[in-house]
C-alpha cells in the first residue's frame, strides 16, 4: 500500500495545470433549466446535476473515492462567481497568469457576464461538522429536515430545507455512482491491491455518507466525500477539516493497525490535495489534531500520532496541519511533532489553546464549544460547525496599519503643524474610524446578498442550526461575530517609532521632509539610513514595542464604536497575511520605516525581514507584549526562521513551551540555511520533500514561484545576523 501511496502522490505532484469545463458547463445546463425556481432549489438542483453528471476519477487515487474534476490539477471553475484566477496563486506559482486565456467557451462566458456573484468562488474559510456525517449519517440530517418542514409556516424556510434535502440526496446519490463505478473498475483490474481497494471503496460508497460509518476506513471516505462536495457546491479556499483525530477516535479498538491507518490518512490526504479548485495553487485545507477537551483533558491519540506521521511521509504543502497545545499535552506527540520541524517539513504549525480559549469565551461562546475550536485557512480559527472563520473579511475587511499610517501622512495640508505624536495619531485614528464604518457596512450589505444570491444548502445543513432555522449557514449558525483580517502592523510600528524618534524627539528631519522623501521614494539616501537605523519591533525593545499596544487599543476603540454602530456583537481580529504582503507592498509608497515603496510589508507579526537582530528570543518578547485576548480573539501568525545548524528538536521544543507558557498564541517555524535554499534550487530534484511555511500556507520549496523561493532565501540570509 505504501508503494501506491507514494506513486499516487508522485503523480500528483509532478502534474501540470490544465482546465476541466465540466462543473462550468454542467452549472450553466442547470441554472437554464431551473431559471425560474427559488434561488435555494436552483443551486441545490445544480449541485445535483454536477453531482450526477461529471466524470468519476478512481484512477489517479484508487485508495478512496472523490473528485473535483476530471483529473488532479485540471482547474475546476465556479462560474456564478466568476470565472477569474486568484492574485495569491498568481504570485505563490509561476506560469499559471494565463491558465484560463482561451480555454473558456464563448457560450459560458456569455451567459454568466451579468449573473456572475464576484470573485472566484464562494466565501470558504469554514469547517464544517464532520462529526454530524460521520457519526449521524446525511440520512438523519435529511429526516431531522423533513421533520422541521412539517410543522414549518415560512414559506422561505421550508423552501430552503427543501434545498437542504435535495443537497443532501445528491451526495449520497454521487457515493452510490463511485461505488457503482468502483466494483466495474474492480472486475478488470489486474493489480490485485488496487483491485481490492476498488472492492473496500464500493463496499464503504453504499453505507456512507448516507449512514453512521461502521469502521475507521468508512470514516474516512465519508470526510474525504463530504470536504470534495463542498468544494463543489462553490466554496472557494479555506475549506478546512476540523478536528479529525477527535472525529476518528471511535474506531482506535483491538483491530487498530497504527501502520495501515497511517497509510489510510495519507491516502485522505493526498485526495484532499487534489482539489482542482485554482489546480496547484494552495487552498489552505487546514488539519487540527491534538489539544484538550473542556475538562482539561488531553484529546490527542493514536490517529494524532498518524496524522503526523502521514503528513511526515508525504511531505506536501498543502493540506497543512496544526498542532493544538497544552500543558497536558503527550509528550511523545510534542516529541514528535518537533522532531519534524528540525527534520526540514515546517509542519505542524503550533497552536497554544489557554489564549485561543479564553478569546472564544470573551466573545460569549460557551466553554466546552470554546475548547473544540480549530484552525481554518492560513490562521484563522473557528469552530467546526459553530464558528466560521473568525477574520472573513467580506463582513469586517482588513485593517492595514501601514496603508492607513501612510494615507494621514499624505493628507496633511500643513505637515509641521502637526507639535507631537498624539496629533497625528488622533489623524490617524479617525481615518481608521472612517474606513471601518465603510468596510463593515459594504461587508454586512455583501454578507447579506451572498446568502441571498449564491446560498450553500448542503454545507449549510452540516452547521449547527441550519436545519431548525432553515437558513443558509450566512444567516443561521449558533454564532456570528463580524471579523477583520489585519495586516502591516509590524511597519506601522516602525514606522512610528521612526517619526518619534526622528521628528519630535531628535528633531533630525521635519515631517514635511520625510513626507516629501517618501513621496519620491527617499532621494536622499541619508534620510533612509536614519529611519532604518531606529528600534526595531522584535527586538525585545520597549522604545518601539511600546507602539503595537498603541495601535492595537485604538483599533479595539474604533472597531467596538463600530459594533456599536451597526448593533453587531463583539468582533474578532486576524492578523493573517499568506501572500498578502506582496499585494499591499505594491499598493502601498514608501514608508516611514524606511521600506522603499512598492516593496513588500512584513509577513507576519513577528520581525520584518532582516530585522531580528537580537535573535528568535527577542523576536518572541515583542510578540508576548500584545494583548491576545483583548485584540486577537481570532488568531495571529508568527513566523520564524530558524538556522537549519541549530535547529534541534529539544532547542525547538524549549521554544515553543516558553513562548506558549507566557501567552503566546501561535508559532510558525522554518529550519533551513540560505545555502540549501541555494541548492534547491539549482538542483530541485534533490529537494522536493523540502517542504516550507510562507506567511499563511505550506509548499513544495521547488514549486514555488521564483519571487517567493527568493524571499524564503532572503529571510534565511538574514539569519547570519545573529548567528
Amino acid at each position: 500500500m505504501r508503494d501506491l501511496i507514494k506513486r499516487v502522490r508522485d503523480e500528483l505532484t509532478s502534474t501540470e495545470d490544465t482546465v476541466c469545463l465540466q462543473r462550468a458547463w454542467l452549472v450553466t445546463e442547470a441554472y437554464r433549466r431551473y431559471e425560474d425556481d427559488p434561488t435555494p432549489l436552483k443551486r441545490a438542483k445544480a449541485f445535483a446535476h454536477v453531482l450526477g453528471n461529471m466524470d468519476l476519477d478512481l484512477t489517479s487515487n484508487p485508495i478512496l473515492a472523490g473528485n473535483t474534476s476530471s483529473r488532479p490539477r485540471a482547474w475546476m471553475l465556479i462560474p456564478e462567481h466568476g470565472i477569474t484566477n486568484d492574485i495569491q496563486v498568481l504570485i505563490e506559482n509561476d506560469g499559471l497568469d494565463h491558465i484560463l486565456d482561451g480555454r473558456i467557451p464563448q457560450e459560458i462566458l456569455d451567459y454568466w457576464r451579468d449573473k456572475s456573484f464576484g470573485g472566484a468562488a464562494g466565501i470558504g474559510h469554514l469547517a464544517v461538522d464532520m462529526d454530524m456525517v460521520v457519526h449521524r449519517g446525511l440520512e438523519s440530517l435529511i429526516a431531522e429536515a423533513e421533520r422541521c418542514n412539517g410543522d414549518e409556516t415560512d414559506p422561505e424556510r421550508r423552501i430552503y430545507r427543501e434545498a437542504m434535502i435535495i443537497s443532501m440526496q445528491a451526495v449520497i446519490d454521487w457515493a452510490a455512482r463511485y461505488a457503482k463505478a468502483a466494483e466495474e473498475a474492480a472486475r478488470s483490474e489486474r493489480d490485485e491491491t488496487i483491485r481490492k481497494a476498488y472492492l473496500r471503496i464500493a463496499r464503504a460508497c453504499r453505507h456512507v455518507p448516507a449512514k453512521p460509518a461502521r469502521d475507521l476506513f468508512e470514516a474516512v471516505q465519508a470526510m474525504a466525500l463530504t470536504h470534495l462536495a463542498i468544494a463543489i457546491e462553490g466554496h472557494g479556499m479555506s475549506i478546512s477539516i476540523g478536528l479529525p483525530d477527535r472525529v476518528l477516535a471511535p474506531f482506535i479498538d483491538d483491530r487498530f493497525e497504527a501502520e495501515q491507518a497511517t497509510d489510510l490518512i495519507a491516502a485522505f490526504l493526498l485526495k484532499i490535495a487534489a482539489n482542482s479548485f485554482l489546480g496547484r495553487g494552495s487552498k489552505t485545507q487546514a488539519i487540527t489534531v491534538g489539544g484538550a477537551n473542556h475538562l482539561g483533558e488531553d484529546q490527542s491519540n493514536a490517529i494524532t500520532s498518524c496524522f503526523l506521521d502521514a503528513f511526515d511521509l508525504l511531505r506536501i504543502g498543502d493540506p497543512h496541519l496544526f498542532l493544538r497545545w497544552h500543558k497536558g499535552l503527550s509528550d511523545g506527540i510534542k516529541r514528535r511533532a518537533v522532531e519534524m520541524i528540525a527534520s526540514g517539513i515546517s509542519m505542524p504549525q503550533f497552536i497554544n489553546d489557554e489564549p485561543t480559549v479564553e478569546g472564544f469565551i470573551s466573545l460569549g461562546i460557551s466553554e466546552e464549544d470554546a475548547w473544540d475550536y480549530c484552525v481554518i485557512g492560513c490562521n484563522e480559527l473557528g469552530i467546526p460547525g459553530r464558528v466560521m472563520s473568525t477574520a472573513t473579511d467580506t463582513i469586517g475587511g482588513t485593517i492595514q496599519y501601514l496603508g492607513l499610517l501612510n494615507e494621514t501622512l499624505f493628507e496633511l495640508d500643513d505637515p509641521d503643524s502637526i507639535d507631537d505624536m498624539s496629533q497625528l495619531l488622533a489623524r490617524l485614528e479617525e481615518r481608521m474610524r472612517r474606513r471601518a464604518v465603510e468596510m463593515r457596512r459594504r461587508g454586512a450589505n455583501r454578507w447579506r446578498k451572498m446568502a441571498e444570491c449564491v446560498p450553500t444548502p448542503f454545507t449549510s445543513s452540516l452547521m449547527h442550526g441550519c436545519i431548525e432555522r432553515g437558513r443558509d449557514l450566512l444567516l443561521g449558525m449558533r454564532y456570528w461575530f463580524p471579523g477583520y483580517y489585519e495586516r502591516g502592523l509590524t511597519n506601522a510600528i516602525n514606522a512610528l517609532a521612526a517619526i518619534e524618534k526622528e521628528v519630535f524627539q531628535e528633531r533630525r528631519i521635519s515631517l514635511g521632509d520625510l513626507i516629501r522623501s517618501m513621496r519620491e521614494n527617499f532621494p536622499d539616501e541619508g534620510i533612509r539610513r536614519l529611519l532604518l537605523a531606529c528600534p526595531k519591533w522584535g527586538e525585545d525593545d520597549e522604545r518601539t514595542d511600546r507602539w503595537a499596544q498603541v495601535l492595537t487599543e485604538m483599533r479595539e476603540r474604533v472597531l467596538k464604536e463600530v459594533d456599536a454602530l451597526f448593533g453587531h456583537p463583539a468582533h474578532t481580529v486576524c492578523h493573517v497575511v499568506r501572500s498578502l504582503h506582496h499585494v499591499d507592498g505594491r499598493q502601498i509608497a514608501a514608508s516611514p520605516d524606511g521600506r522603499p515603496a512598492w516593496t513588500p510589508v512584513a509577513d507576519s507579526i513577528g520581525a520584518e525581514m532582516g530585522i531580528g537582530r537580537n535573535g528568535p528570543t527577542a523576536i518572541l518578547k515583542s510578540v508576548l507584549k500584545l494583548d491576545y485576548t483583548g485584540c486577537y480573539r481570532g488568531g495571529y501568525n508568527l513566523n520564524l526562521t530558524l538556522p537549519k545548524s541549530e535547529a534541534k528538536p529539544e532547542v525547538i521544543l524549549s521554544l515553543v513551551e516558553g513562548f506558549f507558557a507566557q501567552g503566546g498564541q501561535e508559532l510558525q517555524i522554518n529550519c533551513f540555511d540560505a545555502e540549501m535554499l541555494r541548492e534547491a534550487q539549482r538542483e530541485p530534484e534533490r529537494y522536493r520533500d523540502l517542504v516550507v511555511r510562507v506567511a499563511g500556507f505550506c509548499a513544495r520549496f521547488v514549486d514555488l514561484s521564483r519571487e517567493e523561493q527568493e524571499e524564503l532565501i532572503r529571510r534565511a540570509e538574514a539569519l547570519e545576523t545573529y548567528r
